[in-house]
């Protein structure tokens, strides 16, 4: 198979699996908002995005660091890299959920309910499964085999979706524990990803003629390079989740001041707006994390460009059209996915998602380019977009939201201008990038290709 059809594969695997488990992400809320209501489903959102900062503090950017280095340093040395990953995320994972479990009732209080406990409680246990779980993905995308990685991510989503309902329903009419057995949900998926991909990489090593065991010694040296990588692409991912968990404290508390459904409110911006703007993001994802190990293996900058631009182009044809499908399908979507809401709820919730529907194609932009920056080796630059992105948006939330002419609306015009604002600089980063390294070939009298 031919380098490019490769890519092509790999990006399509990963872009179905994407969709299909924001998808069946977005289908599980509604049974689970028929049994918890719109204030439970607040409450089981405020907890996600403490639990994606520690997630990123614990791994999630293993699997893009360990694809980049797999790929940049070739076949037979994945074992060895994946041991180092795992020795590593082992002890940052156990760290995460140690953090989640013992100031779970410190959170929920921060943000305003304290019936958000058990959910942390529950929860918690899955930040170390994942860490895990993520250093197997990172060996078999390094590998550009994509399909360990689709499979465990919609795998999860099955396994959440038929436990979740099953014990929420079991816990109700108690709110807090129900919202806790949602989450337990969560953390049985992750353990069923691991156990899966565990058994898959074992199959795969027992027929691998090059199969040698990880040689102890070089344990610091891969180390250095695992951390080395990790760091900025976990930086990288730590601003939204962090600006995110900030919006929690920031919109459920401004809300407060003039309205009785503030949790209900923040649920249905962040638990059922972005929920759907994530789907159609969601079929770029593959573009993003396919275009991480095929730039990375080239060293050739006219390639390198080339490889760029195209994955950037299929990202802005690919988002724009799910833009407009999300602005056009939005109301059969809500009625059908979240018809438990109240009437006057749908309503909010169609309007939210008219309005951050342009954000489709700034959030799809922006994890692409993202993606391209750190395979070029400019895993830092895509921080100053974020920071500077993340900035703007909680600027606008505390002049916005706290209008209630505005209300909730206010939180959705913040997140437009911070999907923007970073899609925005991050492409003016790649431009001066491409420049500075054309001058830089030219100068030195080298061919490009």
């Amino acid at each position: 198979m031919s380098k490019s059809k490769g890519v092509i594969k790999g990006a399509l695997v990963l872009a179905i699996s994407a969709f299909l488990s924001k998808f069946l992400g977005a289908v599980y809320r509604i049974p689970l908002t028929n049994v918890i209501k719109g204030e439970g489903l607040g409450l089981y959102q405020m907890v996600f995005p403490i639990y994606c900062i520690l997630l990123d503090f614990a791994g999630a950017g293993v699997p893009t660091a360990l694809s980049k280095i797999i790929a940049e340093r070739g076949e037979h040395k994945e074992q060895e890299i994946l041991s180092t990953s795992i020795r590593l995320m082992v002890i940052v994972g156990l760290v995460g959920t140690i953090i989640m479990f013992s100031l779970s009732s410190v959170f929920a209080t921060l943000q305003g309910n304290s019936q958000a406990t058990l959910g942390y409680v529950f929860l918690a246990p899955s930040v170390i499964l994942v860490a895990l779980c993520s250093c197997y993905r990172g060996y078999f995308q390094g590998k550009m085999n994509m399909i360990p990685t689709a499979i465990t991510q919609v795998g999860e989503q099955i396994v959440k979706l038929l436990l979740g309902v099953l014990l929420a329903s079991l816990f109700m009419p108690n709110l807090s524990l129900a919202v806790g057995g949602a989450t337990l949900a969560v953390t049985l998926s992750e353990a069923f990803a691991l156990l899966w991909i565990y058994y898959r990489y074992k199959k795969e090593i027992k027929r691998d003629p090059f199969y040698f065991k990880p040689n102890k010694i070089n344990f610091f040296k891969n180390a250095k390079i695992v951390i080395k990588t990790t760091v900025p692409i976990t930086l990288v991912g730590l601003i939204l989740p962090i600006s995110q968990f900030i919006d929690s404290f920031i919109v459920v508390n401004l809300l407060r001041q003039y309205s009785l459904n503030a949790t209900a409110l923040y649920g249905l911006l962040f638990g059922v707006g972005v929920t759907i703007i994530n789907l159609p993001v969601a079929i770029c994802y593959g573009l993003a994390q396919v275009a991480i190990p095929s730039v990375s293996s080239v060293n050739i900058e006219e390639e390198r460009a080339k490889r760029s631009i195209k994955v950037m182009y299929l990202t802005l044809f690919a988002s724009i059209l799910g833009a407009i499908l999300t602005f056009t399908l939005c109301t059969p979507a809500v009625n059908i996915l979240f018809r438990s809401l109240s009437t006057g709820e749908r309503y909010t919730a169609i309007k939210i998602i008219k309005l951050l529907s342009p954000s489709v194609v700034f959030l799809a932009l922006t994890q692409t380019t993202n993606a391209v920056l750190i395979a070029r080796g400019k895993a830092y630059y895509p921080l100053i977009g974020l920071i500077i992105g993340a900035i703007v948006k909680i600027v606008l939330e505390l002049t916005l939201v706290s209008n209630p002419s505005l209300n909730i609306f206010g939180g959705g015009i913040a997140l437009i201008a911070c999907y923007f604002t970073i899609c925005l600089l991050n492409l003016i980063i790649l431009i001066s990038v491409g420049v500075k390294n054309a001058n830089k070939t030219a100068y030195n009298g080298q061919p490009v290709s």
